[in-house]
């Protein structure tokens, strides 16, 4: 399989098939990885919690590299920018040992493993072998030009066969690795409450303690022990489970399959002609990025949040960057701009990376 036919594959599920559950089950992935104290210790470090708009930049900052990287087509100028961005904010912590090698794998498991996860959990069908093959093709390249190294995986010495045996033997670690290394610990906790609490920002106040409760159901038990989150009644769990059986049975039985118009999208896909700038064009607690334009700023989602008191897209919301963003913007307000030199030198060996099956050697 080669890589374009997987990142096709991928982007079909992500905004056609399961646009809600790939977005939700890569927001859940991030947030998992904060249950490993190595993890949680240094984002709390970095006092960017104490700042709500911050640690809501940063949330969002996140999301936006990570949607450049998954759907563009890799070695397209968005992609290697983003890639290249994403490993200049990364180098500094790994080359002062502050993130080790395989928490760095452990995350881009997740990030793999999550969305698959959630759509056996949560969806009117599994994925097939095709497409979890296709999913492994491209995390295993992407993971290759993060310099992600793969040496703690069985068979790393003889190699995998494809996709699939890479994906069994990835999936095998990454449960090993989280038993070990998922614990509880205070700052675990610390990050996962003001992580739910930017998720819950257009939520009403009153409201948060269902929304604490409900997203403390969607996660494992070692995972809510790890963050020493309040445990789910009998009740909570078999309404939410109810309503997951209902749906499946609905999308099943009584919906027709989403057609190419009704694509989710994600980035805007050209970038404005006088600024150079993309917008973002979904988002769940701050509008950062989002463009306020009339259909946005008076479609039905914009009524509810207004009658609810959230955040909708205004020029007058200047904090959250309406004009939008540049890739070599992102990250921490200190570094905005800078590690351009770097990111230029690194894009050449990116895209080196970027060519055919990573798997086909191994044959």
């Amino acid at each position: 399989m080669t890589l374009k036919d997987a990142f096709e594959t991928q982007r079909s599920l992500a905004e056609l098939e399961f646009p809600i559950t790939f977005s939700v089950s890569i927001f859940f992935a991030l947030f998992k990885t904060y249950g490993l104290p190595s993890i949680s210790i240094l984002l709390v470090a970095t006092e960017e919690l104490a700042d709500p708009i911050l640690s809501s930049k940063r949330a969002a900052d996140t999301g936006v590299m990570i949607t450049e990287i998954v759907l563009n087509q890799p070695g397209s100028a968005r992609s290697l920018d983003a890639i290249a961005r994403m490993n200049w904010l990364h180098d500094r912590y790994r080359r002062a040992g502050k993130i080790s090698d395989e928490d760095m794998l452990y995350t881009l498991t997740l990030f793999l493993l999550e969305p698959m996860r959630w759509t056996e959990r949560f969806e009117w069908r599994t994925l097939s072998d095709l497409e979890k093959c296709a999913l492994a093709v491209y995390w295993k390249s992407l993971g290759t030009v993060m310099d992600i190294p793969y040496d703690a995986l069985p068979s790393s010495r003889s190699g995998w066969q494809d996709g699939l045996h890479w994906l069994e033997k990835l999936d095998a670690w990454s449960k090993v690795y989280e038993e070990e290394h998922t614990v509880p610990y205070e700052h675990n906790k610390t990050l996962a409450l003001a992580t739910i609490e930017i998720g819950l920002t257009n939520v009403p106040r009153k409201f948060h303690g269902i929304g604490l409760t409900f997203v403390s159901t969607l996660l494992d038990p070692r995972l809510r022990r790890a963050m020493m989150l309040p445990e789910p009644t009998w009740l909570v769990q078999t309404a939410l489970n109810t309503a997951v059986a209902i749906r499946k049975v609905l999308l099943r039985h009584f919906f027709l399959p989403r057609p190419g118009f009704l694509r989710v999208l994600w980035l805007t896909q050209e970038s404005q002609p006088t600024t150079g700038r993309y917008h973002f064009m979904q988002y769940i607690g701050h509008p950062w990025y989002i463009k306020p334009s009339l259909t946005r700023r008076w479609n039905f989602n914009s009524w509810v949040l207004w009658l609810s008191g959230g955040y909708i897209p205004s020029k007058s919301l200047a904090g959250y960057r309406p004009e939008g963003y540049k890739i070599a913007e992102l990250g921490p307000v200190a570094l905005e701009g800078k590690g351009i030199n770097e990111m230029q030198d690194a894009k050449q060996r990116i895209m080196v990376g970027f060519r055919g099956c990573p798997f086909f050697h191994k044959r």
